[in-house]
């Protein structure tokens, strides 16, 4: 009888030990970046979330690199943590698996410090919707010697932010500060107050965004720019907000069912002026005409507020700013006036999409600075009479050409080449080119060879250069008209006062 009772006890015993090793209830991903100046903060974060998983009853599963990424690898997981690794050097696959996973809500995202190293940095060009999910945003400076800092809580009732007091120190940052405030972009939750770095240091953005959430993303998601130092873990505040950020994260995967797929507007966007002249060769003058048909049909519903001008005299810089952009159809401004208040406008933020003979200059044009806007270039020559040509990708998974296919024929044009090529500005992006295949190219003036940049962006404006705009055929093609519209909307949304497609 006895060992009967001690079989029972025994059993019971295991049972109930049983009952406490509960199976984890999800699964994360941490995605890591080893050695280096940031090794230190990545080791320090993995023993921390070695402990914290047991507290929150996640298990974790730790690579260095986003090859074995795809839709099946990230559909087992909840959330993904981003300990520092950057947004680049990253399988195309992976990109393509991420975004949905992001975009779809399929699950979390938690990202710190070198998440934003935003740019062309190691061959690798600027991952364009990792740049729009930070806030259209792009690296700009550091503080390379380290310095401590307050941190100030603006959301204080947001679930990232509980326990946290109203400001609290960090120390040994870098720093990040960027191309453009993420802030009318996103949610912020905190910043840095600029004026208690120690050491003092001249790298400022002035409001500066330090730790935030974009709402316009169906997956829950959480930034913080700081993530550079191990002493972070001997702080309170951050493991808390850590530890937050981890829970709320991991705990939105239906959010997206209850997101509905469209907003309408309820007023006009934004501002767009169209300016062209009718003093201008036949060709140009046609393409301008459909020009502006073209965009009087982009705002049927009264989506933008559009003014339409033949005479930049009426537009000086205060009234230029009022337009989130101008297009130029088939001209430049040519006084001087018009000019110093074109540059004003561009210099301070504003919008520009060109096509064709907007961008013509020559020895005669004499307005260098214009030049330097377009990337250095100056007409070199042309192909006569105007014909198709195939075109080629220089970008895949830019926000313009991200749904075109990767080569098309685009409409016959008369195709203008720079000397010298944009593409040798490290400043321009180049996003299609003519394809050499199409080399000889022409009947009466036949242009044999050369790099041929066909639209591209400088990146140091808001601005894109087409080089279609000849005739009356260019609105014709389906696939150039998609470009047109997506190159119209991406200068819009770059606006530092917010993209007004999100509101």
């Amino acid at each position: 009888m006895k060992r009967i009772v001690k079989l029972l006890l025994l059993v019971s015993i295991v049972l109930c030990n049983c009952k406490l090793v509960a199976s984890p209830a999800y699964k994360v991903l941490v995605l890591t970046e080893r050695g280096g100046q940031h090794g230190g903060f990545t080791d320090a974060g993995l023993k921390w979330l070695s402990e914290k998983s047991k507290e929150l009853n996640f298990e974790y599963t730790e690579i260095n690199h986003t090859k074995p990424i795809n839709e099946e690898y990230l559909s087992q997981f909840k959330l993904i943590i981003q300990l520092d690794y950057p947004p680049y050097t990253w399988a195309k696959e992976a990109e393509k698996a991420f975004i949905k996973y992001i975009d779809e809500g399929r699950g979390g995202w938690i990202g710190f410090h070198h998440a934003t190293l935003l740019g062309e940095f190691d061959g690798y060009p600027l991952w364009h919707w990792f740049s729009d999910f930070m806030g259209g945003i792009r690296f700009k400076n550091y503080i390379a010697p380290k310095a401590d800092a307050t941190v100030r809580v603006e959301d204080a009732a947001h679930p990232v932010m509980k326990g946290v007091g109203s400001s609290f120190t960090i120390p040994d940052d870098e720093w990040y500060t960027f191309d453009k405030n993420p802030r009318p972009n996103v949610h912020v939750l905190a910043n840095v107050d600029e004026s208690t770095y120690q050491p003092a240091s001249d790298i400022k953005m002035g409001d500066h965004p330090v730790v935030w959430v974009n709402p316009h993303k169906a997956a829950r998601n959480v930034y913080f720019l700081i993530g550079h130092s191990r002493k972070l873990f001997d702080s309170k505040e951050f493991k808390t907000m850590f530890s937050n950020a981890i829970e709320w994260a991991s705990s939105g995967e239906l959010e997206s069912q209850n997101r509905y797929p469209a907003n309408y507007a309820k007023a006009p966007r934004f501002k767009a002026l169209l300016y062209y002249t009718n003093h201008a060769e036949e060709a140009h003058v046609a393409f301008a005409k459909q020009g502006v048909e073209f965009f009087r049909r982009l705002n049927y519903g009264d989506g933008y507020t559009l003014d339409i001008t033949t005479d930049l005299s009426e537009y000086p810089y205060e009234k230029l700013k009022e337009y989130n952009v101008v297009v130029m159809l088939n001209n430049s401004p040519s006084t001087k006036e018009q000019r110093e208040a074109f540059q004003k406008y561009m210099e301070n933020g504003g919008g520009w999409m060109g096509f064709h003979a907007a961008a013509y200059n020559d020895k005669n044009t004499h307005w260098s600075w214009f030049v330097d806007f377009l990337g250095g270039g100056v007409f070199y020559c042309n192909n006569w009479p105007p014909q198709p040509i195939k075109l080629t990708l220089d970008n895949v998974s830019h926000p313009v050409t991200k749904n075109l296919p990767e080569s098309f024929i685009a409409p016959e044009s008369e195709w203008y080449q720079w000397n010298p090529s944009p593409r040798k500005n490290n400043s321009v992006e180049v996003l299609l080119s003519i394809s050499p295949d199409n080399y000889p190219m022409g009947i009466k003036d036949v242009v044999n060879f050369g790099d041929f940049p066909i639209v591209w962006t400088n990146k140091n404006y808001r601005m894109i250069y087409l080089n279609m705009g000849h005739g009356d055929d260019e609105f014709t093609d389906a696939t150039q008209k998609l470009l047109f519209v997506n190159a119209f909307r991406w200068v819009v949304s770059t606006s530092e006062s917010g993209n007004p497609f999100k509101k």
